[in-house]
């Protein structure tokens, strides 16, 4: 399936010159000159090399460069992203995480541009590419929920339909091959889905059949930790990664099976006990002249936590929750006034995203806490004096706040909301888990919610604190974090989830026998 990204370039570049000015003229002369330039090299009319892609995305850069804010900023963005995608067809090994990058700035830098539910799709199959199943099922989810009428929304549906068939997930890949083969209005999909369909049905009657021919005589085989289960063949149905303003002719073929995560987007938003959350308060730990925990080669906790943060919102906000931020730059913010702009503004559930330090290198894991008055262990204790530190309240002031605010507190659901945000994190990550534990937080104080504190891993142990720079290991957090927060509301099943000792995510196919 062809992807159709046309740019309507209606005005001549004498009129822009005179409307806009030579900084805009300038910048739309510049994107014209690369514009053709790549549908020469993506038509075939031009022979390209990864060279040639690559000099490419410097010629978009300086479209951009001119003005960032111009008119055809957004198109020379895409048309950086789509030449990082050709290179990868013509032998770029390192295109994809290129491709990857380039998509998430259109999308952070041109929130409006036309192109987005088009990065959301591509960025899903980059994804894909490179084995970040998480972020690849996201991708393929969000653009069905926001972006339902655009172009990518059925092809989004397809690869999300493979990426269950391949996981093992029957049902709810027969639910979405279902669908397509029935409505889809594009004959190639349509086609493709009912042809996959009964490939799967296949598939699973045959491996029903050898099981039951096979019970007499031995064990029924389990997946191993980190096996796959076999794919369905796909047949050839696909979306061009095209440049803005021109129709393309091939494509790059980023493919690979991600697994599955429960469904981002369920119907409704119910809790347990019938409560629900819509504003989510994110909280990033420290900041500005506070770094918190300190680790080697001047790793500081306030810039982990901030960029986790980060992806938690965007992860959370495809969801479908009002996400806001205490802080989204480096700056410090009163621990009173976190929890005042949580009341402000009228959250249900309070995150404060942290990660910890020790004197010893070798403390390793995560903890999750929720505010509690009664006593606790005395390692909690001086983990809560070292984030209370500033606060602003004396003891005998924090005593009183606790005995009068803990009555009005989510002591109960806080400690729910903190089991099954450990256990998704533990689960996702293979972190030591180091449980769930209640302590004197300030920043939980007052907040009158579900409240919880995060201590995501130690900085201070040379492993996991440069584990915990990364963007794969970041998204891990983030991902892990919002799945909790999805079962504490019942919007999903507990997944079991196999632990392997690579970055890439396997399920257990739960759904084998279905």
């Amino acid at each position: 399936m062809k992807t159709c990204c046309s740019c309507l370039l209606g005005l001549s570049l004498a009129i822009l010159a005179g409307c806009m000015g030579m900084s805009g003229y300038k910048q739309v002369s510049l994107y014209e000159e690369a514009s053709l330039r790549h549908h020469a090299y993506a038509t075939g009319t031009t022979p390209a090399t990864v060279i040639e892609w690559r000099a490419l995305v410097s010629e978009f850069q300086k479209v951009i460069d001119a003005d960032p804010k111009g008119l055809s900023a957004d198109d020379a963005q895409y048309g950086i992203a789509s030449s990082w995608m050709w290179s990868l067809k013509v032998g770029d090994t390192g295109a994809p995480q290129h491709a990857i990058k380039a998509l998430r700035k259109l999308i952070h830098t041109y929130p409006n541009s036309k192109y987005i539910p088009l990065a959301h799709y591509w960025l899903g199959r980059c994804y894909a590419y490179i084995n970040d199943d998480y972020e690849a099922i996201m991708q393929y989810q969000l653009v069905g929920h926001r972006y339902a009428d655009s172009q990518v929304a059925e092809p989004a549906k397809l690869e999300l339909a493979r990426a269950y068939a391949r996981q093992g997930y029957g049902k709810r890949a027969k639910t979405f091959y279902d669908t397509l083969a029935d409505s889809s209005t594009n004959q190639k999909i349509s086609t493709a889905a009912a042809h996959e369909l009964q490939a799967l049905k296949t598939q699973q009657k045959s491996a029903i059949s050898r099981d039951e021919n096979s019970v007499q005589t031995q064990p029924q085989h389990q997946p191993k930790p980190g096996e796959r289960s076999n794919p369905v063949k796909n047949s050839t149905v696909q979306t061009q990664p095209q440049h803005p303003s021109k129709q393309q002719s091939q494509q790059p073929k980023p493919t690979a099976p991600p697994p599955d995560p429960e469904p981002l987007m369920p119907e409704s938003l119910t809790r347990e006990f019938g409560l629900t959350a819509k504003t989510i308060v994110i909280d990033p730990g420290h900041g500005g002249k506070d770094p918190g925990g300190l680790g080697s080669n001047n790793l500081q906790e306030k810039g982990i936590v901030l960029s986790i943060s980060q992806k938690l919102r965007e992860i959370l906000t495809a969801k479908g929750y009002t996400v806001l931020m205490t802080r989204d730059t480096n700056r410090f913010i009163p621990l009173k006034e976190r929890t005042a702009f949580a009341t402000r503004h009228k959250a249900d559930l309070f995150l404060s995203i942290h990660a910890n330090a020790a004197e010893s290198s070798s403390a390793t894991g995560i903890e999750t806490y929720y505010l509690d008055v009664t006593s606790t262990d005395k390692a909690s204790e001086k983990i809560a004096a070292r984030e209370n530190a500033n606060s602003g309240y004396s003891i005998q002031e924090l005593e009183t706040l606790l005995t009068e605010l803990i009555r009005e507190s989510k002591s109960e659901d806080s400690k729910r909301l903190a089991r099954h945000v450990q256990q998704a994190l533990v689960q996702t990550t293979g972190a030591v888990d180091r449980g769930v534990k209640h302590a004197r937080f300030v920043v939980l104080i007052g907040t009158k919610v579900p409240a919880i504190l995060i201590e995501t891993g130690f900085v201070s142990n040379p492993v996991e604190g440069q584990k915990l720079t990364t963007t794969a290991y970041q998204y891990k957090i983030a991902t892990a974090i919002a799945e909790g927060v999805d079962r504490f509301l019942g919007k999903t099943g507990e997944v079991p989830f196999v632990k392997t000792g690579s970055p890439k995510f396997a399920a257990k196919r739960v759904e084998r026998n279905k």
